[in-house]
């Protein structure tokens, strides 16, 4: 593989390396791999096993002592912190909504431990942009993914009942994760990254281009074609813009008309061939009526809290609270509303979810600047990195909580694309 950046040569090699070790353990533990799988003793979906049983405390101990060490390292650079801080106050304006959500909070212990959560993730991202620029994001990225899909095929073949999930879904591959799905969605999100790394064409592209073909072959094997649906949009995209290279304007709505094409696409695969097999443990054939139902049961509850929701985190609680509604209405366990932005409507209202989609557009409108200016590998990641984030929240949820490695890598491309704006989009800056 390429080797990982690191500047600030004045520095220490001791610390260089600490770094980007501490940077791609972190983003694995955030990534809730190997660690809930070794707590929950590798127990599948459909056995019946309450998951609130197993002791996972010694996962959040890491948690925070990640967060410590990356406020320590922002304190280091307080100066640099200070001046990239202020220039994204969306963000921390969404922070805030999250934190004030404790105080209408229909379970306030919970929603404070998760606003601890979203505030470390989110330290985390602006660690990530402030010390790595995007090129040196997308190597400490593809050593993350390497390593995770190294590891998910090594269990699969060392202790196949951790590796391959049994039960409901019987022989899907879910490597270090808990769920195939989790696999599924970070081989996504990960073999866009090995694509993008490779086509460096450096000296070492051939293990990324082996990487991206483990990746994709990894993704069939764990059942979940939304995974491999929402990757080939991404990929399509990326060789739109690499063969054609249009004009601007051309260039856009063709980007547009991919993305809308996907959405459409993702929600039929969603629901006639069951990309998750979430409803298949119901005797119900693989229609979108399931996914649908809940989102109305959802529906019917941000009615009741539309603006302010009920506190990060704090709705989903089994058949005690607001959530009792929906499990009873379902006759099963639904513990997320199958839809990233319904589930952030349900956390902190319109509110939250107009601060969060502003940021989003944003975002979008620099990724296209940059986008137009750069002819490089890093100068489209953001622009994937968004759309990946927006079909993945369709049928799912990967930033509902904000404390999640997509939510610190959104942070990370965000703040780096504010960066990059100051430096009229010369991203080695």
């Amino acid at each position: 593989m390429s080797s990982v950046y690191l500047p600030a040569k004045s520095q220490s090699n001791a610390l260089r390396i600490f770094e980007a070790l501490f940077s791609i353990f972190s983003l694995i533990h955030i990534s809730n791999a190997i660690t809930p799988l070794i707590l929950t003793k590798g127990v599948n979906e459909g056995d019946g096993v309450d998951i609130s049983t197993f002791d996972l405390s010694i996962n959040a101990k890491i948690s925070i002592l990640i967060y410590l060490t990356t406020w320590l390292l922002l304190t280091v650079r307080w100066k640099r912190t200070l001046s990239v801080l202020s220039r994204n106050k969306l963000i921390w304006i969404l922070m805030g909504v999250i934190c004030f959500s404790y105080f209408w909070s229909v379970n306030p212990d919970q929603t404070l431990r998760f606003a601890l959560y979203a505030l470390g993730t989110t330290s985390f991202g602006l660690y990530l942009a402030i010390r790595y620029t995007l090129r040196q994001q997308l190597s400490l990225l593809g050593w993350t993914y390497g390593l995770l899909l190294i590891l998910s095929l090594l269990l699969v073949v060392a202790i196949p009942q951790y590796g391959l999930m049994a039960g409901v879904h019987e022989g899907a591959l879910r490597g270090v994760f808990t769920h195939k799905n989790q696999f599924g969605a970070f081989m996504a999100l990960g073999s866009v990254v090995f694509f993008l790394n490779a086509i460096r064409g450096e000296k070492l592209s051939w293990i990324y281009w082996g990487l991206l073909a483990l990746g994709c072959g990894s993704m069939v094997m764990s059942q979940s074609t939304t995974a491999l649906a929402t990757f080939l949009v991404m990929l399509m995209l990326c060789i739109i813009y690499r063969i054609f290279r249009w004009r601007y304007e051309v260039m856009l709505s063709a980007i547009l008309a991919v993305t809308i094409i996907g959405i459409i696409a993702l929600i039929w695969v969603a629901g006639y061939i069951g990309a998750d097999s979430f409803f298949s443990s119901l005797g119900k054939d693989s229609t979108l009526s399931g996914r649908t139902d809940i989102w109305g049961y959802v529906w019917d509850q941000i009615q009741l809290r539309p603006w302010l929701g009920y506190g990060l985190a704090a709705f989903w609680n089994g058949y005690e609270g607001p959530s009792g509604y929906v499990q009873l209405a379902m006759r099963i366990a639904v513990i997320y509303a199958h839809n990233g932005f319904l589930d952030i409507w349900l956390s902190i209202g319109l509110i939250g979810l107009s601060v969060f989609l502003a940021g989003f557009l944003i975002t979008s409108r620099q990724s296209l600047a940059l986008l137009r200016k750069s002819n490089t590998p890093e100068g489209f990641w953001p622009l994937l990195l968004l759309t990946y984030i927006l079909l993945s929240n369709l049928t799912e949820g990967t930033i509902t909580t904000m404390n999640s490695s997509f939510w610190a890598i959104y942070v990370a491309v965000s703040y780096s694309l504010v960066i990059a704006k100051k430096n009229y989009y010369v991203i080695e800056k």
